[in-house]
């Protein structure tokens, strides 16, 4: 079985960098071609220097985030004006469990914070309930509230449809298994003695069995920069074949199975269980 490979990505330079102001209080970019020559409106500007006083970091992620690098629209000013008011509002509960999220994934690796957008797309809504507070959601209220992948409605279609965009968003071990469950339904038809992996196949069938499934997630994971790797664990009672596959991966020192390619994905587990 041949798992290809995936090349580590690095974090978007943020949008702040297009900042006279704030630029210069910076750490230099080691590739300056990473910042597009576009100026961001001044309107914006104004909204990311106020955002920068209040949490320089928070500020520097919310600038990584793939909504604010070009192209910022009326609605994403709005999520962006929204986002403070919260913040300004914000208890010291409600800041640390901001700082939870935004630890989800490698920052040193990711394109940008997946719970960060979430929380942005939230405040993006029409219909967003002010009296609602996203600042104090775990993740996966966060993510169940925002990452609208349900099967039957088709959810956010435009968001979910482009393998790169998607695994770049997947950036983490808990956001792909939270996927993971919404969306890929097992299946095994492979004829005997194929153990070819289809990662391209599963993204955009959502069927597939355990070695599409651990193909899809060693790339991922690869990807936000952990450790991973397939892992043979031999027949599971009332499986398929001779042979079942999950994926094994390092998170904070400590190894971990994830293991949803079966009918009755059972996830995230440490790896001495």
């Amino acid at each position: 079985m041949a798992i290809g490979c995936a090349t580590t990505t690095k974090p978007n330079a943020s949008a702040i960098y297009k900042i006279p102001t704030i630029s210069k209080q910076l750490p230099p970019l080691t590739n300056s071609k990473a910042v597009t020559k576009e100026v961001l409106p001044k309107k914006i500007q104004y909204l990311f220097i106020k955002l920068y006083e209040l949490d320089s970091v928070v500020a520097v992620e919310i600038g990584r985030l793939p909504e604010y690098q070009y192209n910022i629209s009326d609605i994403q000013e709005l999520a962006l004006r929204r986002f403070i008011e919260l913040l300004v509002k914000s208890s010291p509960e409600e800041k640390i469990n901001l700082k939870e999220l935004m630890n989800i994934g490698k920052p040193e690796f990711r394109r940008y914070c997946s719970p960060l957008q979430a929380i942005i797309w939230l405040l993006e809504k029409d219909e967003y309930d002010s009296r609602e507070n996203p600042l104090k959601y775990d993740l996966n209220t966060l993510l169940t509230k925002s990452w609208n992948i349900n099967l039957l409605s088709n959810g956010d279609k435009n968001r979910w449809q482009d393998f790169d965009v998607v695994t770049e968003r997947l950036n983490a071990p808990y956001l792909l298994d939270f996927y993971e469950q919404k969306q890929f339904i097992y299946e095994f038809s492979r004829r005997p003695g194929d153990l070819s992996a289809n990662r391209y196949s599963l993204f955009k069938t959502k069927h597939g069995d355990c070695i599409d499934v651990t193909d899809f997630e060693v790339y991922c994971l690869r990807k936000g920069g952990y450790s991973a790797f397939v892992h043979n664990v031999g027949r599971i009672p009332g499986g398929y074949g001779s042979f079942h596959v999950v994926t094994l991966f390092e998170m904070d020192g400590k190894k971990y199975i994830m293991d949803n390619g079966r009918p009755w994905p059972i996830g995230i587990m440490p790896y001495n269980q």
